[in-house]
């Protein structure tokens, strides 16, 4: 057994108040107790710390960091109106009901916006976290701990976490586990592993846009195969636009080579003159001295006929 199943987003719920466990419930209350019996009769009663106390005699290396999720959890559970004399003297239906209600309304770091997580709680887990509020303490504190953790992938597309958190009897049977909600290739399937990993019961937190993120239909073979697909097209097409720039580089440079090659000619037709008679070129002259050569030739031809 898990305890009731709970659902909430993001919210802290103040389900519980401040007011004492005897305005609720009409049960003497700790001090009432006390007044009552005795001081010393209480502490008989109490079993407070038993359960973190036999933990730390076995793993003494451990008591400072767990003290401190003991102390953390308190302050979680002091934010929701809740002492340990408050949860000794509850009954243990209202007892899970409230620190169901505790657990649920603790919020992921802000970089973790599609977690979704389900604590499961064993019933001996229950017994002793109620008996001793140092435990139930320190399983508030463990998860608050856990949830204050930011996401490093977040700004990388990550597309968030499905987590299961299970406490037993005590400290040493916790067990976590966290997978991507893409686990396996597809999002129905990684669903499916978390389903089955809490059999549908625990104490279940959602972020505020869990139902976005994957979509539902995702694939990653497929996402994958269409990314392949982009890149080939767009090497193809880089391709395309290099050879096209190389091919129109080429005719620039062949035009400019046959309109040099135009120029040049036109320069040399109306700069040399060549002699067909003897195949030889003939020198560069000046249109002065062609007039000359003419008139001299009139003249040669004026004289010849005297003759």
């Amino acid at each position: 057994m898990t305890g009731t199943s709970i659902e909430a987003t993001y919210s802290y719920s103040r389900y519980a108040s401040n007011q004492t466990v005897s305005k609720r419930t009409g049960q003497p209350s700790f001090s009432e107790k006390t007044d009552e019996k005795g001081i010393e009769d209480v502490k008989k009663e109490s079993q407070r710390g038993t359960v973190m106390a036999e933990y730390y005699s076995r793993k003494p290396q451990y008591k400072e960091k767990q003290i401190d999720r003991v102390n953390l959890g308190y302050s979680v559970l002091s934010s929701a109106g809740l002492s340990a004399e408050d949860m000794e003297n509850m009954s243990m239906s209202e007892f899970k009901d409230i620190i169901s209600r505790t657990i649920a309304g603790i919020p992921h770091h802000g970089t973790r916006p599609y977690d979704e997580e389900t604590v499961l709680i064993t019933e001996e887990g229950w017994e002793n976290m109620k008996k001793d509020p140092d435990y139930a303490a320190w399983v508030v504190g463990v998860i608050k701990e856990d949830r204050s953790v930011s996401n490093p992938f977040f700004g990388m597309g990550d597309k968030g976490a499905f987590i299961v958190q299970t406490f037993g009897a005590s400290p040493s049977d916790y067990k976590g586990q966290s997978f991507s909600k893409i686990y396996g290739g597809t999002a129905a399937g990684a669903r499916s592993a978390y389903n089955a990993a809490t059999a549908g019961g625990g104490i279940v937190t959602r972020g505020p846009q869990a139902e976005l993120q994957p979509p539902a239909d995702y694939n990653l073979w497929e996402e994958k195969r269409k990314a392949r697909q982009k890149k080939r097209k767009e090497l193809i097409e880089a391709d395309i636009q290099a050879k096209y720039m190389q091919k129109k580089r080429l005719n620039e440079m062949y035009e400019n080579k046959y309109y040099q090659n135009k120029a040049l000619e036109s320069s040399r037709n109306t700069a040399h003159f060549f002699d067909t008679r003897n195949n030889t070129p003939s020198v560069m002259k000046s249109p002065a001295s062609i007039a000359a050569s003419y008139e001299a030739a009139f003249m040669t031809a004026d004289i010849a006929e005297m003759f």
